[in-house]
């Protein structure tokens, strides 16, 4: 099965993002999605950047948010979900 990356603003798409992953699973796909992260090191963007160049496919789901701008490593201030979509 393939390995999925799963990215979007969150508090406006909880709901949409719950019934996406769990379909994912369902149908057996690994998926990896911000609720899975947990505490390091790791700066959350460069995780997430990583996690998306490692999958075999990327999931977006956009919709009102822009998203989280992080301010380190981040000269053109876009968000965390713009740069996982550029990434992938």
């Amino acid at each position: 099965m393939a390995k999925i990356y799963l990215s979007s603003t969150y508090n406006d798409l909880i709901i949409q993002r719950e019934a996406v992953y769990h379909v994912l699973q369902r149908m057996r796909h690994s998926v990896i999605a911000m609720e899975d992260y947990v505490a390091a090191d790791d700066r959350p963007l460069d995780a997430c950047l990583r996690d998306v160049a490692a999958c075999d496919i990327y999931i977006g789901i956009f919709a009102w948010r822009y998203g989280f701008i992080p301010l380190h490593g981040n000269p053109d201030r876009k968000s965390i979900t713009e740069l996982e979509y550029s990434k992938a």
